[in-house]
Parts: C-alpha cells; sequence; structure tokens
C-alpha cells in the first residue's frame, strides 16, 4: 500500500499522538499527577510517529509473517531508539531515558528488555492497530487530508523549535550553576588551606575562623525544603523552594567573604609586626590570593544573582514533564534544579 505525502503525515501524527497519550498514562500513574510527558510541549512525542513510520515501512514486503515483524521491528524501533538517545545527549549533554539499570543494555540508550517490547508493538502495530488507523486514513478526502497535515506541520515545527530552544536555555542553566558551584567549592578549599597554612595566628583569629566554618557546615546541611502542601500551587511553590536556594547560596558566599576578611586582617597584622622581608614578601602574596579569592566571589554573587526566575521554571518544566531526565555532565546541578519539583506524594 502506497500513501500520498499528507497521508504519511497524518500517519506519523497519528502516532505521535497516541504516544504521548501513552506515556502521559504510565508516567501521570506513577507519578500520581498529571504529567504532560515528552520533549514538545504539545500533544505528541516523535519518536512513536518516526518509530511507527519506519516499522511500517520495514515489514510493507511482509506483512503477514508475524515472526518477520516481530525482528524487523524490534532491530528498527531500536536502531531509532538508539540514534535518537545518542544524539539528544550530545546536543543537550542530558539523557531523556536511561537503562543503565537494565540488563543487557547498550550504553544505557537501549536494553534488551525494550527492544523485545518494541517487537511486541511491532507485530499490535502492523496487524492490529494500523489496519484500523489506515482505514479512517484513506477515507478521508484528498482536500482535507492535505490542510489538516499542513496545520500539524506547521503546529509541529513551531513546537519543535520552542522546544529545542528551551532545552538549550535549561543546558546553559545547568552548565553555569555546575560552574558556580565548582568555583565556590575551589575556593573554598583555597581559603581552607590559606588559613591552615597560617603559623602563629591569634586565639581570636582561630575562634572566629572555627565559628565561621561551623556556621558553614551548617548552611550547607540545612539545604532542605517543606513538603509541599495541598494547598499551594505549583508556582508559588517553586518560587518559594527558589528563593529558598538563593538565600542558602547567598549565606554561603557571605560566610567565604567573611572568612577571607578575617583572613586578610589576621595576616595584615602579622605583616606589620614582621621584622623578616622573605616573611612580608610571603604574606603580601597571600594578602593578593586572598583578595582575588573576594573578586571570584563577587562575581559569583552577581551571577547568581543574575539567573533570572523564568529560566528555573522552564527548567522545572521539562523536568516535571521528563522525570527521569539525568546528565553525566550536569549531574549536581540538575539534581539542585530537581528539588525545585519535589512535592509531597
Amino acid at each position: 500500500m502506497y500513501y500520498t505525502l499528507s497521508q504519511w503525515l497524518l500517519i506519523f501524527f497519528t502516532y505521535c499522538f497516541l504516544g504521548w497519550v501513552w506515556e502521559c498514562c504510565y508516567v501521570s500513574i506513577c507519578r500520581k499527577e498529571l504529567v504532560n510527558r515528552g520533549f514538545l510541549y504539545g500533544c505528541g512525542l516523535p519518536v512513536y510517529g518516526f518509530g511507527a513510520i519506519i516499522i511500517l515501512w520495514l515489514t510493507l514486503p511482509f506483512e503477514e509473517s508475524i515472526p518477520l515483524i516481530y525482528i524487523s521491528g524490534s532491530l528498527g524501533a531500536s536502531i531509532l531508539e538508539y540514534v535518537t538517545g545518542v544524539a539528544m545527549e550530545k546536543i543537550f549533554h542530558m539523557r531523556y531515558w536511561d537503562y543503565s539499570h537494565h540488563k543487557f543494555n547498550l550504553n544505557g540508550h537501549i536494553s534488551l528488555f525494550i527492544s523485545l517490547g518494541w517487537g511486541i508493538f511491532s507485530v499490535l502495530l502492523v496487524k492490529i492497530l494500523h489496519p484500523l488507523i489506515k482505514e479512517l486514513i484513506l477515507q478521508t478526502p484528498y482536500y482535507v487530508a492535505d490542510a489538516i497535515s499542513l496545520i500539524l506541520t506547521i503546529t509541529f515545527v513551531v513546537d519543535v523549535t520552542i522546544s529545542i530552544q528551551s532545552t538549550l536555555d535549561m543546558k546553559k542553566l545547568l552548565k553555569q550553576l555546575t560552574e558556580n558551584n565548582k568555583i565556590i567549592s575551589s575556593l573554598q578549599l583555597k581559603i581552607n588551606e590559606v588559613t591552615s597554612d597560617i603559623n602563629q595566628t591569634s586565639d581570636e583569629f582561630q575562634k572566629h575562623i572555627q565559628e565561621i566554618k561551623a556556621y558553614i557546615n551548617v548552611n550547607i546541611r540545612s539545604y532542605q525544603f517543606k513538603i509541599k502542601t495541598q494547598d499551594e500551587s505549583k508556582k508559588t511553590f517553586i518560587l518559594e523552594k527558589l528563593q529558598n536556594r538563593r538565600d542558602m547560596k547567598s549565606n554561603l558566599l557571605e560566610l567565604l567573604n567573611e572568612k577571607t576578611d578575617t583572613t586578610i586582617k589576621e595576616i595584615q597584622l602579622k605583616v606589620d609586626l614582621s621584622s623578616s622581608e622573605l616573611e612580608i614578601v610571603q604574606l603580601s602574596k597571600i594578602l593578593r590570593n586572598l583578595n582575588e579569592f573576594k573578586a571570584e566571589l563577587k562575581k559569583i554573587e552577581l551571577n547568581i544573582a543574575s539567573i533570572k526566575d523564568k529560566e528555573y521554571k522552564v527548567a522545572t518544566n521539562i523536568i516535571r514533564r521528563n522525570p527521569s531526565l539525568v546528565s553525566k555532565h550536569f549531574k549536581e546541578a540538575l539534581e539542585e534544579i530537581k528539588t525545585l519539583t519535589k512535592s509531597k506524594r
């Protein structure tokens, strides 16, 4: 059976929609809340549409042979899933599905169990579902099919464009958060090294440094959020969590800045009291480093302040639609944003 371009497009969008319905139902049941599943904002999952098209193309020569439908459908869908997974991870540095925990998986993008499932789906598609879809599409007048396929194609292209841009924005946010966290950790380590290397410090200095260290540890451990109550909207809940997170980061930066200032004062005092030119040179070098630390802390503070609420809301929206999203490149930052979406189940 040969179809016109419009009919192939209608077949594609039909299976995009049916795949979206299946995924939404499955994920919504698992999470006990309504979830608009998928990469796109609209009602469609392209991987199901392309998968159905590939399976139908591959099985055209042997539509009557169930074993050949099973084998070809399983192989075709698995290849598509692998290529799509690799491409999306390469572009966005994120995985929308991950089978690493499955036995007999290939780089986490496909697994034997899922591939066998694709084979079953292929048989059901060719022998049961598609005959009904085919009959409906063939009965649709050409001019109606052309008009509907054109509208759906335009809508699809717009949705893909917006979705890609949103995901690229999320990638940029994750990269920014990852870099900020690395710099903060690095500065904290360097400041600790400086304070521990200073000999013959005053008791007051040691006491103040220990107090700041204690506050920093408490600040890091206290990065927890209350559970969402039923009368809170998702928007309000996320914004409240986001402000909590910003306060935590701000407090941490203030403590690191205070620790740096305290160390600078102690070293400056040692410079004023020192009679050794060599010691003065060494301490002056440490002072320059500490002032550079302060400048870096200021940069990070401005960087954090520059991230808008909208950027976080876009990211949390993508995560809500794709709760299994993982990233090797931005693991810590992604988990940090995921905490904004967690609520009472």
